[in-house]
């Protein structure tokens, strides 16, 4: 009886290859948990470093804790984690990585979940934590809404998406009775894993609450990520990996098959195609192309309309072997949407560039180039996303001679708009500027803009650390402003020091210094040191300015003249519908209650919604087509302007014009919110509110 009473109820298996620094915080979340009958197998690749003398050394004041050393290092998870599973004794069995951590309550809660539910296999939220921003971002979320458990795959298809092996609990029996183990010699084991299990799994069980912590240093993944995915093994294996999913799916149905290949296209296929775009060795972009390119052939057509239309565009230029398609449409995808193509509208529909004569999977061009969805020529000036591209910079002292090529994708930035170079703070304020003349426009639409000079500077300050910002091109035409990021593709910014001597304070920051920013944009922080006689006696003036009441400057009317936003400008091809959530008791919001990249799936077509609220996240750029932050707009503006207003907030409810009261039950839960009053109707599903919409505005049908 002792004996059936020491033996551990979760199985934990820990993997490590010269991982000493990171193992131990790893171990220490493990023997920390809240469910103490666990047993701890940790498997070392066969490190050269300390790892196994700290693993044995913990190991001696903790019996839980075992440690089996692999002679030769397997080169990858699978071999150490099935050498784990082996040595298991507990009736459940869990995994984790030697870089990452449990939450506190993760065996507990997993387990319960498991027991309470007769699941197979329990999944728990994952959260992904940049490890030098110190920010948390949850994996799949839209997955873990709320807590239920549900009898196969084809009942939770979107499982598919979750196919991490580390923030799951597996019944031991099930994978030791199907026999399932990491498939060897391959990376993404955890994809044919998963699958095998949730395919085996009676039940399976998803939680709301987070059971893992992935640590990711996101400067080193962003440095590495396009190098790695080149690899020749990396793309092999990937390629691999789908077919034995497709191996293990032949006997599911057709329904499973085809949101697995939606699956690989939005995902592996996103993932590759960016690493290929952005990779600036062409002749080993191409070589992974080629590999990819075969694989991308064999998927299932129905799936490709199942993807965004700018990552169609790309497959269609993978699948033509056209790179400089794939890499424009690519700049959609990854570069906060800009557009770096000339949009053409035929017959009430917009494709990416004129149609030709080319198909692909028996498909002409006139599908694969159709982003219609995308309202590209509809969007509002101000929300427009340019591909500025910066081809010439020079500094000569304090003169910067510049020339940045604009895509006009709408054929309309005419002789009237003026353009300027600006530096811009964090929160959008204009430190300095230069003006920008039209020099020329080449047959591909491009517009090629001249700007030489010393930058007008916006501010009487000196220059702070907060300061540091975007170099962006702020474009102006009949009123509206579109400020969008300059890109450097081909020109070295790096320690590009441009002076800024109306700004030069003794002992100061002296001007601007550019730095290379994340996919290929130009970002700026303060440089330099202010010197001299000059500096000490605009330091001396400012002091004593400080000391005189009301005064101003200049520099004060340039600053607030640099800052006006222009007209909030809006589409007149569709009604304005406002979506305006409630506020928490707590505090802000941390996301929106309304999935806005579903909402743009199903009603760009058909109206324009203004998003306005207490509520944290950002809103996507690939929606600005369909959904507009208007959260710095007089909310009675907003609601004058909208023909219904989507609210859960009582004060809004019926207050001025047509009202949908929409409330996901997930969102009742996650905040403490207003209570709702009684007799009106409570929608509490996307697809029951957009129903709602359309029948109020007097449209049918959906998008595309």
């Amino acid at each position: 009886m002792s004996d059936r009473l020491t033996e551990p109820l979760v199985s934990v298996v820990l993997i490590g290859y010269n991982d000493a620094p990171r193992i131990v915080k790893a171990l220490d979340s493990l023997r920390q948990q809240t469910l103490r009958s666990i047993e701890i197998i940790v498997v070392d690749d066969a490190s050269t470093d300390a790892t196994s003398e700290i693993v044995s050394s913990v190991a001696g004041n903790d019996a839980r804790v075992r440690l089996i050393r692999r002679t030769e290092n397997s080169g990858g998870c699978s071999a150490p984690r099935n050498d784990g599973l082996r040595a298991a004794r507990a009736p459940w069995v869990m995994f984790c990585d030697s870089d990452d951590e449990y939450e506190h309550h993760a065996c507990a809660n997993l387990l319960t979940a498991a027991q309470d539910w007769d699941a197979d296999v329990v999944c728990g939220m994952a959260v992904r934590h940049d490890v030098r921003k110190g920010i948390d971002k949850p994996w799949r979320p839209e997955l873990h809404d709320r807590d239920r458990v549900v009898d196969s795959l084809q009942a939770e298809p979107d499982l598919l998406y979750d196919t991490i092996s580390v923030n799951k609990i597996y019944r031991r029996s099930m994978l030791i009775g199907n026999g399932i183990e990491f498939p060897p010699g391959l990376l993404f084991e955890d994809q044919v894993f998963t699958l095998q299990c949730y395919l085996a799994a009676r039940r399976i069980g998803i939680l709301q609450s987070t059971v893992y912590i992935w640590n990711v240093d996101r400067t080193a993944e962003e440095l590495s990520i396009t190098q790695g995915r080149m690899q020749r093994r990396n793309v092999l294996d990937r390629i691999e990996i789908n077919k034995q999913m497709d191996q293990v799916l032949v006997s599911a149905g057709p329904e499973l098959q085809l949101a697995k290949a939606i699956k690989f296209l939005r995902h592996e296929g996103y993932l590759y195609l960016w690493a290929i775009a952005e990779n600036p060795d062409q002749d080993r972009a191409r070589e992974a192309a080629d590999a990819f390119r075969g694989y991308v052939m064999t998927v299932d057509l129905e799936a490709f309309n199942h993807i965004r239309p700018a990552l169609r565009v790309a497959m269609f230029g993978l699948l033509v072997q056209d790179m400089d398609l794939l890499r424009r449409a690519m700049r959609w995808e990854r570069w906060a949407s800009v557009v770096d193509a000339r949009i053409t509208r035929v017959d009430g529909r917009d494709f990416w560039m004129p149609t030709d004569d080319r198909s692909a999977l028996g498909r002409g061009s006139d599908y694969w180039l159709d982003v219609t969805r995308l309202h590209l020529l509809d969007t509002p000036f101000s929300t427009r996303r340019y591909f500025h591209e910066l081809v010439e910079l020079e500094v000569l002292r304090n003169r910067v001679n510049v020339a940045i090529r604009t895509r006009d994708f709408a054929d309309d930035l005419d002789s009237s708009t003026s353009a300027d170079l600006v530096w811009a703070d964090k929160a959008g304020a204009v430190i300095a500027s230069l003006p920008l003349t039209r020099e020329s426009v080449d047959s591909d639409n491009r517009v090629t803009w001249r700007g030489s000079g010393a930058p007008t500077v916006h501010i009487d300050r000196p220059l702070m650390k907060p300061d540091k910002g975007a170099v962006s091109v702020r474009l102006v035409r009949r009123g509206a402003v579109n400020t969008t990021a300059v890109r450097s593709i081909d020109v070295d910014v790096t320690r590009v020091f441009v002076p800024l001597p109306p700004i030069a304070f003794a002992d100061r920051p002296s001007g601007a210094m550019f730095v290379p920013g994340e996919r290929s944009s130009v970002t700026w922080r303060p440089g330099g040191l202010s010197r001299g006689p000059a500096a000490w006696g605009r330091r001396l003036g400012r002091a004593a300015q400080r000391r005189l009441p009301g005064s101003s400057t200049p520099q004060r009317a340039r600053a607030r003249q640099a800052l006006l936003p222009g007209t909030f400008d809006l589409p007149v091809d569709r009604p304005i519908v406002a979506y305006a959530p409630a506020a928490s008791a707590v505090g802000t919001r941390s996301t929106w209650p309304l999935d806005l990249s579903a909402w743009a799936e199903q009603m760009a077509d058909c109206c324009y919604l203004l998003v306005v609220g207490d509520v944290a996240e950002s809103i996507p750029t690939r929606l600005w087509g369909a959904v507009r932050d208007a959260r710095n707009e007089q909310l009675g503006w907003v609601i004058e302007r909208s023909a219904v207003v989507i609210t859960d907030d009582p004060a809004l409810i019926d207050a001025v014009g047509y009202s949908i009261v929409f409330r996901p039950d997930e969102g009742a839960a996650r905040y403490l919110l207003p209570v709702l009053p009684s007799g009106y109707p409570v929608i509490q599903s996307i697809d029951h509110l957009t129903q709602e919409v359309r029948s109020v505005l007097g449209v049918s049908g959906g998008s595309s």
